[in-house]
């Protein structure tokens, strides 16, 4: 297999990659490549050590934070697998991708992801969409890359889940509200609580969460 492109350093080389796992899911608009699991072997030209990891490798999430007229902010409750809940989130979702080279290489623009994902989990269309910002997840073991957008001038249209998809409510809540829950701790899920926060806290006054 060809070595995943080169990181910024040069101090690091590829040796070797190796596809222990491919997660793909069947979506109405087809399978969807989610991430894979790799062994990559890096060697150290500094120290002449080769390091073995476990990385995940994906082409990137979006989160929307939709926003309607009076400013209140749309939020999705979702029953979560993994941890066997359901949780508070802002809707979002993974872009379409390929894989090459031991990598995953989204094949849509996180624009169209946005949208896309917006009208399928909570029925709302967005007449505009702005990206604010965007980080890695957890970048000590994956490349995930999360893209932020707040939507708006939204219309109300038909909600499409994917199979298996569990979104039990949509629902609007105030950003006082927002507020309120995050300092209860009552949204949990991490890309929700970044994008709340790059969200509200560019409103005048910023944010604050009391203790």
């Amino acid at each position: 297999m060809t070595p995943p492109e080169p990181p910024t350093t040069d101090r690091f080389q590829w040796r070797e990659v190796t596809t222990e796992y491919r997660d793909v899911l069947a979506t109405p608009h087809g399978d969807e490549l989610r991430w894979l699991v790799n062994r990559e072997c890096v060697h150290d030209t500094a120290t002449g050590a080769l390091i073995t990891r476990s990385v995940m490798r994906s082409p990137g999430v979006c989160v929307m934070a939709p926003v309607l007229p009076d400013g209140r902010i749309v939020l999705v409750r979702q029953f979560r697998h993994p941890v066997g809940v359901e949780l508070w989130e802002l809707p979002a979702g993974t872009l379409d991708a390929r894989e090459d080279n031991g990598r995953v290489v989204p094949t849509e623009t996180p624009e169209t992801c946005a949208a896309r994902e917006l009208a399928e989990e909570t029925g709302y269309e967005a007449g505009a969409l702005a990206k604010l910002a965007e980080w890695y997840a957890m970048p000590g073991g994956n490349d995930l890359r999360v893209h932020l957008f707040v939507a708006t001038d939204l219309r109300r249209g038909q909600q499409r889940l994917d199979e298996g998809e569990l979104i039990e409510e949509v629902r609007p809540f105030a950003p006082d509200e927002l507020t309120a829950m995050v300092a209860r701790g009552d949204i949990r899920d991490a890309k929700t609580l970044v994008s709340l926060l790059h969200v509200l806290g560019r409103r005048p006054g910023g944010v604050h969460i009391a203790p």
